[in-house]
């Protein structure tokens, strides 16, 4: 036999393998076709579908630690193993199942490193099941979850630390009922084994009883000991509302930035959190259990995935709901991978500048309202904010009394509220009647010089009739000569939504309030309004848990940009 096995199945065993290995090189540009094929299907859902295999991974390296060998396969090992290597891999076996348990978490939020150390501790796994007692159909599903990991490896590109942040309740209770069901199961199938303190001490082939003590103590131990130290870490300082010197920092990245929506942070009324290179931010306010990002993270593109899962993982640290606000299409990928569903809110326009004119028969009903406005005596200017201290007693005025007539409070977070302080950071466009001041808008100027937004505008009692329409008109004429590429007019709620039979609850819903609420809010008419200026329409969505959170987070949101809950209803 042992001639046969030398001279014969040997020199077959290494020709198949030289043939099979040379056949596979010939095919490999086909082979990395098949790869790139299959990673594009499986990359998408990689960190759930890997997060949830790896754990049930660990779960079963853990029974496996705590249950019997099969005899015929030990009395294989018998011969050539010693005791000592099927010890140490059985105890081994069992950490690697701990081990994948905490690593699972970290991969649902696409860590690198998390990425990498699994697959070692699969690779390991597969080896310990071999050598503790020859279990081929274990280390055959460590080695399909593994295959399903490196397939997906694109999707693992988060540089954050594996340990940086505390448990969730859910995921320690869950940790806790696999550890106690794996001892469970090993004291049910030793059942017929009596206790005794001799067991701790027994090592032999046929021992399994004492093995699955040992290997429970150890894993008990050492999740207990990783529990404490993940509970009893110091806590980062709560955030709260920006500082001085977080206002600062974060005008030093709006310069760099192509929205003017960035400089909604000025307005002093929300919270910040920063990168941790402190590269990019994004602005956020606190209301009932929604915790409510304003728009996109501004900043280094690079830096603005672990921004999203920081702000993700500190809301869900204090129990709140995770909420990101007039997002744009652009970027729903990031928050589709934090688990929130996507819905959308409206459309907003943008006038492109570079052709703007008021020629042709499509802008007669604005040429129109400009002559009727200069005829009534009026004037258009856009102040600086360094020229804006002598006016502000009349702007104040101006917008006291636009409020007085309108009957409502003044809004925020996603647009300013009036104060001295904070209109003297932007320039303000107005219009005057003589010489006296009778409508005025402050302007958003993004820090590139591509956009610039409309944020306030408040008209007195005064101001001709289409003074609304010549300020739009002249601002834009303004904004082309200044080089300026876009005017953002602002987003008209629930429009654009699907009006197919088929489309989504939530868009049959807005459909309807968009026809038949004009009693509460001129949906269709600030829609009509708009579209005669022919912008550019550009879908915004709100990301948010959905189901029967998403009326709360509907009505946390309402609360937040009117003031308070008796300013939602107040005409």
């Amino acid at each position: 036999l042992a001639w046969r096995a030398v001279y014969y199945v040997l020199p077959l065993l290494v020709a198949a393998l030289l043939f099979g290995g040379q056949e596979l090189r010939a095919q490999r540009p086909a082979l990395a076709r098949i790869e790139q094929l299959a990673a594009a299907y499986i990359a998408p859902i990689v960190p759930q579908v890997s997060g949830a295999l790896v754990f049930l991974a660990g779960f079963l390296l853990l029974v496996s630690g705590a249950t019997p060998t099969i005899d015929q396969r030990l009395s294989v090992l018998r011969d050539i193993l010693p005791l000592v290597v099927l010890e140490l891999s059985h105890l081994a076996g069992s950490v690697i199942g701990l081990a994948l348990l905490i690593l699972a978490r970290a991969l649902f939020r696409r860590l690198a490193a998390a990425y990498q150390l699994t697959v070692w501790l699969l690779a390991a796994g597969m080896v310990t099941s071999l050598l503790r007692g020859l279990e081929i159909e274990q280390a055959l599903l460590l080695a399909l979850v593994l295959a399903v990991l490196w397939l997906g490896r694109r999707a693992f590109y988060r540089p954050a630390q594996i340990l940086a942040q505390r448990f969730t309740p859910v995921w320690i209770v869950s940790l806790a009922i696999v550890i106690s069901t794996a001892v469970w199961i090993g004291f049910f199938a030793n059942r017929h084994v009596d206790y005794s303190h001799s067991l701790w001490w027994t090592f032999a082939f046929e021992a399994d009883a004492p093995r699955m003590l040992r290997a429970s103590l150890v894993v008990v131990l050492l999740a207990a000991a990783f529990l404490a130290m993940n509970l009893l870490r110091p806590a980062r300082p709560e955030p709260g509302v920006a500082s001085i010197e977080d206002l600062a920092r974060a005008r030093g990245l709006i310069v760099s930035c192509s929205q003017a929506m960035a400089n909604a942070v000025q307005s002093g009324d929300k919270r910040l959190l920063f990168s941790n290179s402190c590269d990019a931010f994004l602005m956020y306010q606190i209301t009932g259990r929604s915790w409510i990002a304003l728009g996109d993270p501004i900043g280094a593109r690079d830096s603005q995935e672990e921004l999203v899962w920081r702000f993700r993982e500190l809301s869900d640290r204090h129990a709140g709901w995770t909420v990101f606000y007039q997002v744009s299409a652009e970027r729903l990928p990031l928050y589709v991978d934090l688990g929130l569903a996507v819905m959308k809110l409206g459309e907003e326009a943008r006038v492109p500048l570079a052709d703007f004119s008021l020629e042709g028969s499509a802008r007669a009903e604005l040429r129109t309202q400009r002559r009727r406005a200069e005829r009534d005596g009026a004037t258009f200017e856009v102040l600086q904010p360094q020229q804006l201290p002598p006016l502000l007693p009349k702007l104040q005025a101006v917008s006291d009394a636009w409020l007085e007539e309108k009957a409502v409070a003044e809004k925020s977070f996603s647009v300013g509220a009036f104060s001295q302080a904070y209109i003297a950071n932007f320039p303000v466009a107005m219009v005057r009647c003589g010489e006296e001041l009778v409508a005025f808008a402050s302007l958003w100027v993004a820090g590139t010089g591509d956009e610039i937004a409309v944020d306030l505008m408040r008209f007195g009692p005064d101001a001709p009739r289409g003074a609304m329409d010549f300020l739009f008109v002249e601002l834009m004429l303004w904004g082309r000569a200044q080089g300026y590429r876009w005017l953002n007019l602002g987003m008209a709620p629930l429009a654009g939504l699907e009006r197919h039979p088929l489309a989504p609850a939530w868009h049959r819903v807005g459909n309807f309030v968009f026809r038949y609420g004009e009693h509460f809010y001129n949906f269709d008419g600030l829609r009509r309004y708009k579209a005669k200026f022919n912008p550019v329409w550009e879908s915004k969505y709100l990301a948010s848990p959905g189901g029967l959170a998403l009326p709360r987070v509907l009505l946390d949101i309402s609360v937040l940009i009117s003031g308070g809950v008796k300013e939602l209803f107040a005409k």
